[in-house]
């Protein structure tokens, strides 16, 4: 079974739904779509000098799916190299505002996290690790004007991690994960979109909430579905974005949403 095989199939999305994320293939972002129809799996990038495309007849469950996931090892880190012109937040008022304004700023002075600022795009940088090793970065644009709002530096697909508890919260975006990180380990996304790797990865932690934005809660209790396999689990809802609680109000939805 090929590279494409075993992400397609470990990827497969209940009936009737679908996503998008980066291809597998040739690295394009967002190009490649994943359905499944009347059990059967289709695929597709929508990058121009990618072919990849085609279907499968299938009858799996999620409970196959997550048996080839107790023995999957994902792919080693790929190094990223941070550019040379991100410099500290501490250099733009606005990006210091930022951190200070979603709760992000006790993981940054507590180095729970690497937050840098991008002077080109104007976005506040989250570096990704893997381990010791930096992976990737994640930009958020201060400016309204600059899209994507979250822009992803490099190709490794890794999630964002911010703490070091073994309990953790599952959220969208690396700001909501740095303001949990005083109580639980952060886990964000970067979208809504579980991959088999992510799955590998959560199953470590002795417990995981999931808790998505508001308008996320229909993806966080399907991907509560498959999650409940591999790790104790539930969906937290909330009625504001994360980032805006305080540590006692994040302390009190944990305990009060206790596994």
């Amino acid at each position: 079974m090929d590279k494409l095989q075993r992400f397609i199939l470990a990827n497969a999305p209940n009936e009737g739904l679908s996503f998008r994320t980066h291809c597998p293939t040739c690295g394009g972002r967002n190009t490649f779509t994943l359905s499944k129809i009347q059990n059967r799996l289709l695929w597709n990038c929508y990058k121009a000098n990618c072919k990849i495309r085609g279907s499968k007849e299938t009858d799996r469950t999620k409970l196959d799916i997550v048996s080839k996931l107790q023995n999957y090892h994902p792919s080693n880190y790929h190094d990223f190299q941070v550019p040379d012109y991100f410099t500290s937040v501490t250099n733009n008022d606005r990006a210091l505002r930022y951190l200070k304004n979603n709760n992000c700023i006790d993981a940054y002075e507590n180095r729970l996290a690497n937050i840098l600022y991008d002077p080109k795009q104007d976005r506040v940088v989250f570096v990704v690790k893997d381990g010791v090793h930096t992976v990737d970065a994640i930009g958020r644009s201060l400016n309204y004007r600059v899209k994507p709002k979250w822009y992803r530096y490099g190709k490794s697909e890794k999630l964002f991690t911010c703490g070091d508890s073994q309990d953790a919260i599952l959220v969208e975006d690396a700001a909501s994960a740095c303001a949990v990180s005083k109580i639980v380990t952060g886990v964000a996304l970067l979208g809504t979109n579980l991959k088999h790797a992510d799955l590998t990865f959560l199953k470590k932690f002795h417990k995981v909430h999931i808790c998505l934005d508001p308008d996320a809660t229909r993806k966080a209790l399907d991907i509560q579905k498959y999650l409940c396999y591999l790790v104790p689990s539930n969906v937290i809802r909330i009625k504001d974005d994360l980032k805006y609680f305080g540590s006692q109000e994040i302390k009190k939805l944990v305990s009060n949403n206790s596994l």
